[in-house]
């Protein structure tokens, strides 16, 4: 079996990818991760980079592939692009150092590969459809770990559709503290709804499947592939419906446990762990 570190930028997507069996993935400290909360929830080992000789090394900073080229100069590298936007994009001077990128939404490849000689690849993070939600009128939240990268989500996009209802940011410099793996799952447990501000050039969207595995049900517009794939979930596409949706679920229990009942169907369908399998074995063939 093929042996990849990846550098820890994502802890809770590469958490999931770690337990796929197409390949044997460790996690390392290549650098960039300084003040990041998901580093407390983490459930995978990070390892030390002197305990492990990877045949390929997924990384997705400039200072990333210097330290792995540095480490592991006859390692393949592969790019990890984890949304749409431009600064995320491997640059174009970078290309040559590069075997493969890898994009965890068929929308992000498509957008990443446009122009590019390049090999891209979608890798399906995997979730267990396991019901752990019940209605609570009035209460909503999300989850903020990444305030620099999200600028406009609490000064403009979250207060329009929250406008009158009830709703708290959980994560890093929040007021109200990051969520840690027993805040969420109260949280999780009771709550009218989660609040996604992702837009169409996001990638995966870790919270948001989460929060649909444990049928809790998501307000926001289509992400990623999520217009693609689940094209009966009630989505917005504006903030006034937006608003319109969250206040029907903060009041009407049968409205949102329908929208859970469609989330879990959405992740029993879409991110089973045959398919990350299937995804991450193509990903493998193509490096050799």
């Amino acid at each position: 079996m093929t042996e990849v570190v990846a550098a820890v930028q994502s802890p809770g997507l590469f958490d999931i990818l770690t337990t796929a069996t197409a390949w044997s993935l460790k996690m390392c400290d290549l650098g960039d991760v300084a003040g990041m909360t998901e580093m407390a929830s983490l459930r995978s080992p990070v390892v030390s980079p002197s305990s492990v000789k990877p045949s390929v090394v997924i990384v997705c900073t400039p200072a990333h592939l210097s330290r792995a080229q540095d480490k592991w100069p006859s390692a393949k590298i592969v790019w990890a692009i984890h949304n749409g936007r431009e600064r995320w994009l491997l640059p174009q001077s970078l290309e040559h150092h590069v075997s493969a990128v890898v994009c965890f939404s068929e929308r992000v490849r498509w957008l990443a590969s446009a122009g590019k000689t390049l090999p891209h690849f979608f890798v399906s993070p995997a979730y267990e459809p396991r019901p752990r939600w019940s209605w609570r009128a009035n209460m909503f939240w999300t989850l903020r770990n990444r305030p620099n990268g999200r600028l406009d989500d609490r000064d403009n996009v979250i207060p329009a559709v929250m406008r009158g209802l009830a709703h708290t940011f959980y994560g890093q410099r929040q007021p109200a503290g990051p969520a840690d793996t027993e805040r969420k799952e109260q949280l999780i447990a009771s709550c009218s709804a989660y609040v996604s501000c992702l837009d169409r050039a996001a990638g995966f969207g870790l919270a948001e499947h989460e929060a649909m595995a444990a049928g809790v049900p998501v307000i926001g517009a289509p992400w990623g592939d999520m217009d693609a794939e689940a094209y009966d979930y009630p989505f917005a596409y504006d903030l006034r419906d937006l608003h319109l949706r969250a206040t029907h679920v903060a009041t009407n229990r049968e409205t949102a446990e329908q929208m859970s009942r469609l989330g879990l169907e959405y992740i029993s369908r879409h991110r089973s762990f045959d398919r990350m399998n299937q995804t991450i074995a193509s990903l493998m063939k193509s490096l050799g």
